[in-house]
């Protein structure tokens, strides 16, 4: 490939796309002639012809790495373009050409892209064993999320700000990921992409391109784990015990933090209930739905399915019940403490002891415990307690932060975000499908301890202090439903369950008592004829638990 087919394959001016469907021809779009003229002929006086490089229906092309721009989202097609003319984009062949374009050619060119139905093709997609990991499930031990847990289900993209990536060709996506982690791109928001593509190997990058090149999985022959060598095995460990300190103890005594073993669940009898109970973990609406009133997912609070230190992990949870909790006045066993999270946090209503949903979770999280010690104390349990605020908490301080730190995932209202099919991604912090106010991270210094350690995803740690108090109170200082316990007044109901410091239930806040307008717990469940516990006609009573759960 010459010199200057290769500064044109590197100019692609968007970042990772749908697959493609069979289109119209381009002049059938409504951004109008100009645009279409524009990217059939260039404009005759040093602006080439976006077709040149992305095709006549902006299909790209995969073998050169070009990517296709067919079908994305415009805002984002046109953040591309003004991001590659301000040079936060740097690109030797696409920086020149994105300048000559006015600021209204480059909006004409992104909404006649959007506009193209996609191509029906992936192109060049491999066709040998891929290895998903990183791109379903993420490194973890070098604090990678997901590729999913931000572009969807299979990468098909959440709104303007994390584009599809299903479909795209490996060789682009390869590029694209390489750019983010030398620095000639830094147009992401938050850093995000940044922080991730800096901790990829070189077999991280082919490992996710190849993933997505493949989706949906029909495009590709076989989807299976790259096995791993002994040498990959020991990097791995060496990494994990490198980003997972040891902690204190009592008396300052170092305690060393358990990790999960990575081996394989067995393909058994056992080794099924194990597999539900992981599944039921990371999309409980699906795999638990009877009992599951919003689209919250466990891990969304408890990362890495579970396995995460500073995320309250599950098998650090296992190894610590039975045990007194002050929030029932009595000895949970951990089924019963499971019971308390479909409640509260997802919204719902409780399994029946012995229900084949809890059995599961209980295996799952025994599956991950063998080896660790029976110890309440246990390090990496529950999240780290950030360092006491200098100021008070302040709610327009941390109206701020969420602004700046948290809209992009969890929206301007707090509702969550959805792919591009439908299904929920990022989850909601408050409104009718969030957790409600018995939930554990109604708790400001829970919030505070989860957002600290772990938030914005994938770049725990950074935020300060004052900050992640800030937003914690300001997260927990809006609607969300009833708590189930509540059988009388809001303020009946805060002296006897959220009475301290802790809880904003039945404080005014900017004129209005939260608690007051809160629709009934149950969420989906509550006008189910089953509904059982989300009812608040019978306040999420079960002969099988305590009242008070």
């Amino acid at each position: 490939m010459s010199p200057d087919r290769l500064l044109a394959v590197l100019a692609a001016i968007t970042a990772l796309a749908i697959s493609p469907a069979k289109g119209a021809p381009a002049e059938s779009t409504a951004a109008g002639p100009a645009a279409a003229d524009l990217a059939a002929q260039g404009d005759g006086h040093g602006v080439l012809p976006c077709s040149s490089c992305h095709g006549r229906l902006g299909e790209g092309n995969a073998a050169d790495g070009v990517p296709h721009l067919a079908g994305l989202p415009a805002a984002y097609l046109a953040a591309q373009l003004d991001a590659l003319a301000e040079g936060t984009r740097r690109n030797p062949t696409m920086g020149p050409i994105a300048r000559s374009l006015s600021a209204r050619q480059r909006r004409q060119l992104a909404e006649y892209y959007s506009a193209l139905p996609a191509v029906s093709a992936p192109g060049n997609a491999p066709a040998a064993e891929l290895d998903d990991r990183v791109a379903l499930h993420g490194r973890w031990s070098d604090e990678i999320p997901a590729c999913v847990q931000c572009h969807g289900p299979d990468g098909r993209g959440v709104g303007e700000k994390f584009p599809p990536l299903i479909g795209q060709s490996a060789l682009y996506i390869a590029n694209q990921l390489r750019a983010w982690r030398v620095g000639t791109r830094h147009d992401d928001p938050l850093g995000l992409m940044r922080a991730v593509a800096g901790r990829l190997s070189e077999r991280d990058i082919h490992a996710v391109s190849d993933y997505f090149a493949c989706q949906p999985a029909a495009a590709c022959q076989q989807r299976v784990h790259a096995p791993d060598s002994e040498q990959t095995k020991a990097a791995d460990s060496a990494a994990r015990a490198h980003t997972r300190p040891a902690s204190a103890g009592a008396g300052g005594t170092q305690r060393a933090v358990f990790t999960p073993s990575d081996r394989p669940i067995p393909d058994d009898e056992f080794g099924k209930v194990v597999k539900l109970g992981k599944q039921i973990f990371e999309n409980p609406a699906k795999y638990a739905s009877p009992y599951v009133g919003n689209d919250l997912r466990c891990s969304s609070c408890h990362l890495d399915a579970g396995r995460h230190v500073g995320s309250a992990p599950l098998w650090a949870a296992y190894v610590s019940y039975p045990a007194y909790r002050a929030k029932n006045h009595r000895v949970n066993t951990f089924a019963e403490r499971l019971q308390g999270c479909f409640r509260f946090s997802m919204n719902g209503r409780l399994p029946p002891l012995g229900d084949p949903v809890l059995v599961a979770l209980e295996s799952y999280a025994y599956w991950l415990a063998r080896g660790a010690p029976l110890d309440p104390g246990i390090a990496g349990r529950g999240y780290p307690k950030p360092a006491p605020p200098v100021l008070p908490p302040n709610y327009e301080r941390g109206a701020k932060v969420y602004a700046r730190t948290c809209a992009l995932c969890h929206g301007d209202d707090g509702g969550g975000r959805r792919a591009n099919d439908g299904s929920p991604v990022f989850p909601a912090l408050w409104g009718p499908d969030s957790f409600n106010w018995g939930a554990g991270m109604g708790s400001v210094t829970n919030a505070a301890s989860f957002i600290k350690a772990n938030m914005p995803l994938g770049r725990g740690g950074t935020l300060g202090d004052q900050d992640a108090w800030d937003v914690a109170l300001y997260m927990d200082s809006q609607e969300r439903p009833q708590d189930p316990r509540s059988t009388g007044s809001v303020s009946q109901t805060r002296a006897e369950f959220h009475d301290g410091p802790d809880w904003m239930y039945g404080l005014s806040v900017n004129g209005h008592v939260l608690g007051s307008d809160s629709e009934p717990p149950g969420g989906r469940l509550r006008d189910s004829p089953s509904s059982g516990e989300g009812n608040s006609a019978n306040h999420g009573r079960h002969p099988s638990s305590p009242e008070q759960l």
